[in-house]
């Protein structure tokens, strides 16, 4: 530094002979103050864009800078890579606030950064939100390496929980990579599929820990064409949107149907929705699938009128809840005056795994489809872990029976009155009773023994094109 001072003194000294001794002593001082800081900065930014401003731990960009110093440095060497993130993140802001939800997230840091005092090479991050990466050297028998990362996970979540006095759920995702000598990790490929090993576990409350392998290879690649190819399925017209009807128990006359999607193969085999929703629902597409099934309803529903033939309700799923319940709402009203539909035939059905978790916004969304002028019903409902208290708490139109109650109850007595009961306080609450897969004579006696409203299944249609659905309106009025 003493010499880089001098050699700046006599620069100045030879640009600029002219000046006093002392001037040219604070004008060298004054030079060398503003290089220091400017280093510094430039360091301190530099520094900033791989690090975490929250945690302080590396951001993914660091995570990937440092990993592939790590591989280079670390031939024919095998690795576990996890990704880690908190169950329900965005409910744990909602309750207890952004301020508790980033002392979380600084907590769990701090604890991750303990698994370098057994593997020091190893590298921790931060990446989106609640997500974090941690890459380690597999040092001994590959087993026995993993269980210990459980054992740390399940461990973390304690401390964490402890720590901060709150209940959390920690998912990871992992996979077992090798460098081999001439191939290089493909790192960002890794991320990708530690991510889908968690996602996978995201609904389950057993699984936390999720290895990537070969079965689940298969699996992601199917998934991956899946989520490839919604759009070009419904450019294609690949999506058929088919109506299955509900039948008035009373009267024994159409009351409405439900839209059901199925998804057509270049073989002309039709794909169930239990097989292609849950993939868009974790890759975040099922919107453009909604978004579709209204506007093929609302056009069908349009050209019921255009051809004289009497409309009837047709409900629809709700197949995502993340989304703004106002812009929801919005889009929804901008195809009903599009298509100038009633609203009172259009119903909105919430999945009762979605309504279960008693969260508010649910409420919310209910009371403002009701306020805008439509009818809401609870899917699926007892097909999870519902609560009778559910029924009051929802403020929903319909209740929909798991099919499971219907079929328990043709041949158990105690499951008949169950269901009875039910259905009995679903009626008394000003709701309509609605009982699904009901398919033989049978099962339609004991539904109507019992006081249910409206029934839906294979007894009475399977799910139909338009037009037969045109032709099944004018047959059962």
């Amino acid at each position: 530094m003493v010499d880089c001072v001098s050699q700046l003194f006599l620069f100045i000294n030879g640009a600029f002979p002219e000046l006093p001794l002392h001037v040219l002593v604070i004008f060298s001082l004054v030079v060398v103050y503003a290089l220091v800081i400017t280093v510094l900065y430039v360091k301190k930014f530099v520094s900033g864009k791989k690090h975490d401003r929250l945690t302080g731990m590396l951001n993914l960009q660091g995570f990937e800078s440092s990993a592939e110093h790590l591989f280079r440095m670390a031939k024919n060497h095998k690795f576990l890579l996890s990704e880690l993130n908190v169950r329900d993140f965005a409910f744990v802001n909602r309750i207890y606030g952004a301020d508790k939800g980033d002392l979380i997230l600084k907590s769990i840091a701090k604890h991750l950064s303990q698994i370098k005092n057994q593997s020091p090479n190893a590298i921790i991050a931060r990446g989106y939100a609640d997500n974090f990466y941690i890459l380690q050297p597999i040092d001994g028998d590959e087993t026995d390496f993993i269980t210990a990362m459980e054992i740390t996970q399940n461990n973390l979540q304690e401390q964490v929980g402890k720590e901060e006095d709150v209940h959390i759920i920690l998912k990871s995702g992992n996979i077992v990579c090798f460098n081999h000598g001439r191939e290089t990790i493909d790192l960002r490929d890794m991320i990708s599929k530690v991510g889908y090993a968690r996602r996978l576990t995201q609904d389950s409350v057993i699984e936390n820990f999720s290895m990537y392998d070969s079965n689940m290879r298969i699996q992601h690649e199917n998934e991956e064409r899946i989520e490839n190819g919604i759009e070009k399925a419904i450019s294609n017209k690949d999506l058929l949107v088919l109506y299955q009807p509900k039948i008035n128990l009373e009267t024994g006359k159409i009351q409405g149907a439900e839209a059901l999607v199925r998804w057509k193969t270049k073989n002309n085999a039709l794909i169930p929705p239990d097989i292609f929703i849950p993939v868009l629902e974790r890759n975040g597409l099922v919107g453009v699938l909604d978004q579709y099934v209204y506007r093929k309803v609302f056009s069908f529903l349009r050209s019921l009128e255009t051809e004289n033939i009497p409309q009837v309700p047709v409900s629809m799923n709700i197949s995502r809840l993340s989304h703004n319940s106002l812009e929801f709402i919005t889009e929804l009203d901008t195809l009903q005056i599009q298509y100038q539909v009633d609203k009172k035939y259009i119903e909105l059905e919430i999945e009762e795994r979605f309504a279960g978790a008693g969260d508010d916004y649910v409420k919310d969304l209910i009371h403002r489809l009701h306020s805008s002028g439509y009818v809401v019903s609870m899917d699926d409902f007892g097909s999870g872990q519902s609560s009778l208290n559910m029924l009051c708490e929802m403020p929903v139109d319909v209740v929909k029976f798991d099919q499971r109650f219907l079929h328990q109850a043709e041949g158990s007595r105690d499951a008949r009155v169950v269901l009875a009961y039910m259905i009995k306080m679903v009626n008394e609450l000003g709701k309509v009773s609605l009982c699904e897969g009901v398919e033989t004579k049978k099962q339609v006696k004991i539904l109507q023994n019992i006081g249910c409203k409206v029934a839906q299944g294979y007894y009475y249609s399977r799910p139909i094109d338009e037009e037969t659905f045109k032709k099944y309106i004018v047959e059962h009025l």
